[in-house]
């Protein structure tokens, strides 16, 4: 059975979308204007072609002379030249045009991403902002680099042409008509079904984008659980409901070239017939009708340039509702930053203590979230999260943290103005300088301060290079983490969330963030989320969760000598080939320890 994708962040109307692209064009009026006028002109000379040969083809029939045939040859030639060279400088500037506008709206849709709420994002599956400032992005950017021009020259040359026509002889215009049905016809119901195939081909993209995502990062996890060919087989059922639903939108497509076949050949057809009649009574030249059906094929390109466009322009604006809905979620001013300690008088860090009472919470659209926890963190004291992706472990982490208000039980922080610092697996290097970096936290922070702060997480390395301009260059993805774990240090939280911190550092820097994480948990009330499990065997408290509910609680040692998740866990990721021993095996006591305290043997 098809499982069905989560419910995502909304997408915009389209009329919302339109007032965007107004706006954003509105910025650069004066080019807009000029773009149009230099299409209209670039169209007008295309029709100088069509009219020159059927004036040659009256002009041979009629035996007028070579000068004249020359003439209208010269003039043929020129409106060819011209028509070019207005198109190269109306593109030329359409491009600039368009690349400006589409710079304003990757600005607004990051920045607008950069300020949703963590419990706005979460709400959704994470994929799907991903998805939207990459896929959409890109899909909008080809749309606007490579379609618009194509689109927007094919509009000016309908117009052009069909006016053309109407004015040689309004019968020859009356015939080419006929091809308006299969062209109507055929537009209609590709737009009625592409809209909903290439909705759903973004959506499903989406969702087999998480499940990618998931499996990914909970490897460790989805190992020792044995559900790794679950994991797998929800990967490849996203990935087909994926395919099938683009191989529908090919399907759409063939039918629509059937249509604009059968409209092209009606109505060359018609207008060649009623030329054929006319001429016969006297009343066009052959000229005319070769005129009038040069004008016609001239449609060709254009109208299916226009018609098999809308493909890429439905595409473009689904991507463009679902930025302009990131664009509409997010708040309207950026949140206060926090104080750090560069910028108040030193106060002793008050020891705070954390209490839940039979908190749930759950996301609105999803339906997931974490029901009846309840958990008491004593002050100074480390409280590791552990259980599979999913699991509720990192939403209870947010609901302490304030990211997330409950939606049942209470949350107490004591004092209540203590704000819980969060760091989680993101890595994230800011522009500027070293000391630019640590001083998000504590703008006024002293040199002194920040070098304390360095040298407490072992990021010696840093010191020399504190206010150096290319220092980033040499900071790969371990130090950028220990470069935030010492910007918390310049915080002084009392009150520290690390939401699986060492996920994405690698293995060459593991140690060395994992012992700066052991220092800023020093003497300060933490909540450690990870999904390996020796740093969190030191903890004071382990809760192990599953399908929202903490299912066991305890000691390391504790939570070993019990059948359960965590001991599968654990021997998973220390005794690989012993998983499956029976529980009655019991360990001998050195294997109860974490590996940093076992005893040496003889």
């Amino acid at each position: 059975m098809t499982e069905a994708p989560a419910p995502l962040l909304p997408i915009a109307t389209g009329a919302r979308v339109r007032v965007v692209i107004a706006t954003l064009l509105r910025r650069h009026r004066g080019r807009a204007v000029a773009t149009a006028a230099l299409f209209l002109v670039a169209s007008a000379l295309g029709v100088v072609l069509p009219a020159c040969l059927g004036r040659i083809v009256d002009a041979v029939s009629n035996d007028a002379g070579i000068a004249v045939v020359a003439g209208w040859v010269v003039a043929a030639g020129a409106g060819a030249v011209g028509a070019a060279l207005a198109m190269l400088w109306a593109a030329r500037v359409l491009a600039g045009l368009v690349q400006d506008v589409l710079a304003d709206l990757r600005e607004d849709v990051f920045a607008s991403a950069m300020r949703l709420p963590v419990s706005t994002v979460d709400d959704g599956e994470t994929a799907d902002l991903l998805s939207r400032v990459t896929g959409d992005v890109d899909a909008v950017a080809e749309a606007g680099g490579n379609v618009v021009p194509v689109l927007l020259s094919a509009g000016f040359a309908i117009g052009v042409s069909v006016l053309a026509l109407t004015a040689l002889d309004p019968r020859l215009a009356l015939a080419g008509i006929a091809s308006v049905p299969f062209y109507l016809l055929g537009t209609r119901a590709f737009l009625r079904r592409s809209r909903v195939v290439f909705r759903e081909v973004r959506v499903r993209e989406a969702a087999r984008s998480q499940a990618v995502l998931e499996a990914v990062e909970g490897i460790e996890t989805l190992t020792a659980l044995g559900e790794q060919d679950h994991a797998l087989e929800r990967v490849s059922t996203r990935a087909e409901d994926s395919i099938r639903m683009q191989v529908e939108g090919v399907r759409v497509r063939n039918r629509l070239f059937r249509w604009i076949n059968a409209g092209e050949l009606v109505g060359l057809g018609a207008i060649l017939a009623t030329g054929f009649l006319l001429h016969a009574g006297d009343a066009v030249t052959v000229g005319m009708v070769t005129t009038a059906a040069l004008l016609f094929h001239r449609l060709f390109d254009p109208v299916g340039q226009l018609i098999f466009g809308l493909d890429d322009i439905q595409r473009a604006a689904i991507g463009l509702a679902r930025l302009v809905g990131v664009i509409d979620l997010a708040p309207a001013t950026p949140r206060e930053a926090p104080v750090g300690v560069g910028d108040r008088e030193p106060v002793v860090r008050p020891r705070v203590g954390i209490e839940l009472r039979d908190v749930g919470y759950r996301y609105p659209t999803t339906g997931r979230g974490i029901s009846d926890v309840t958990l008491s963190i004593a002050p100074g004291t480390t409280t590791a999260l552990v259980g599979s992706s999913g699991s509720g472990k990192s939403t209870l982490a947010r609901v302490i943290a304030g990211h997330h208000p409950p939606t049942s039980g209470v949350v107490d922080v004591e004092p209540e103005t203590t704000v819980p610092y969060y760091l989680s697996q993101e890595l994230h290097r800011f522009r500027g300088t070293i000391a630019d970096n640590l001083r998000l936290v504590a703008p006024a922070a002293t040199h002194d301060q920040m070098v304390a702060a360095l040298i407490a997480v072992g990021a010696e390395w840093a010191v020399d290079s504190l206010t150096s301009d290319d220092a980033g260059a040499r900071i790969d993805e371990g130090r950028i983490q220990q470069l935030a774990i010492a910007r918390a240090l310049l915080a002084d939280p009392a009150v520290v969330i690390l939401d699986e911190a060492t996920a994405d550092v690698g293995l060459h820097h593991r140690d060395a963030v994992e012992a700066a994480i052991r220092v800023l948990r020093r003497d300060r009330t933490t909540v450690l989320i990870a999904h390996r499990l020796e740093p969190v065997s030191t903890a004071e408290q382990i809760i192990v969760f599953a399908e929202g509910r903490a299912a066991q609680r305890g000691t390391h040692r504790d939570l070993l000598a019990t059948d359960g998740l965590y001991r599968r866990f654990w021997l998973a990721q220390t005794e690989g080939p012993q998983l499956h021993r029976s529980p009655n095996e019991h360990l001998p006591p050195n294997e109860l320890l974490p590996p940093n305290e076992q005893r040496g043997t003889p």
